[in-house]
Order: structure tokens, then C-alpha cells, then sequence
């Protein structure tokens, strides 16, 4: 981190990201412990202006911030975080400031990624976590893939509208660009 601006951005872009993410509500009323929040377009955001790894330093340090003030959950936490990498690495790589249809893909892959990826992650780590049973975590993956699919979706169509209009504030020196 060469750059007092990229610094600068980062610790904005993580404190917004943190704030942000106590605006939150259910998507499926009837599965209401999975809410949605739209934190994750900031780190998106950063990712497609600087890098993925400047997306998922903005992404840790939100969840750390989530985690030490309101969550104390550290499973759910976690799986916040993997549920953002998912997302945000794979988009952001395809992207990487290639044009309007590279944007489509990489939001496609990563929407998959990260549904995908949920879907995987929740089989193994819930049965664990909410100590039920395997059958009745597969009750819940229909709900489970729905939210995801869902939430990066609104994640992406959000990051599409609004990413052209700012980046040029965010807009690194040239010299410095994808130095990571």
C-alpha cells in the first residue's frame, strides 16, 4: 500500500462497508436468520477500481469490525466472509476493467461461486454449528440458494449502475494501478 489515497479509500470503503451492514432484512420471511445486507457492493466496488485483494482487505476488516461490535459470531462471521470472497474474487478477476460484457460474466460466475460455494459451505459447517441434522439441512438449501442467488444478484445490479459514476473519484494513479 503505496498510496495514501488507495489507504484512504480502503479504511472509508471498510468503515462504510461496516455501517452499512446493520442495514439488513430477511428475504424470505420464512427463513428470517438469513438477512440481507448490502455491504458487500462496497468491497465490490474497490475490487473492480484497485484489485480483489484491495476488495477482500475492505471485506475482513468490515467483519472484523461486525464481529468485535455487534455479531460476537464468529461461524457466522466466517461464513460471511467466504460468501464475499466467493463472490467478489471471481467477479472482479473476470472484470478487471475489460468492458461491458466481461462486467455480465464476471457478475454471472461470481453470483454461481458464491451460490454454489454457500450451498457446499452450509451442508459441511451448519449440522456442526446448529447441531441438527443433514436431512434437515437440506430442508433449508432450497432457501439457502434462493437467498444467495438472490443477494448477489441485488449485489450486482447495484455495483453495475453505481460503479461507472464513482470510479472516477476512486480512480488510482496509473503508475500504481493493480500493483497487488
Amino acid at each position: 500500500m503505496k498510496n495514501a489515497k488507495k489507504v484512504a479509500i480502503i479504511g472509508v470503503f471498510a468503515a462504510l462497508s461496516f455501517v452499512v451492514m446493520y442495514i439488513e432484512f430477511p428475504i424470505f420471511p420464512a427463513v428470517n436468520f438469513l438477512k440481507y445486507d448490502p455491504s458487500d457492493i462496497l468491497a465490490l466496488l474497490v475490487s473492480f477500481v484497485y484489485s480483489p485483494t484491495v476488495g477482500l482487505i475492505v471485506l475482513a476488516i468490515k467483519d472484523i469490525l461486525f464481529f468485535i461490535f455487534k455479531s460476537g459470531d464468529i461461524v457466522g462471521i466466517a461464513m460471511n466472509f467466504a460468501a464475499g470472497t466467493l463472490f467478489i474474487v471471481p467477479t472482479a478477476m473476470i472484470y478487471a476493467n475489460k468492458g461491458r460484457v466481461r462486467e455480465i460474466l464476471g457478475y454471472i460466475v461470481g453470483i454461481t461461486a458464491a451460490t454454489g460455494g454457500m450451498a457446499l459451505l452450509n451442508i459441511v459447517v451448519v449440522p456442526y454449528y446448529w447441531k441438527i441434522s443433514l436431512s434437515d439441512v437440506f430442508k433449508l438449501l432450497p432457501w439457502i440458494i434462493g437467498f444467495n442467488a438472490i443477494k448477489f444478484f441485488i449485489d450486482s445490479v447495484v455495483n453495475a449502475i453505481i460503479h461507472k459514476k464513482v470510479k472516477g473519484i476512486l480512480e488510482p494513479d496509473e503508475n500504481i494501478r493493480r500493483e497487488e
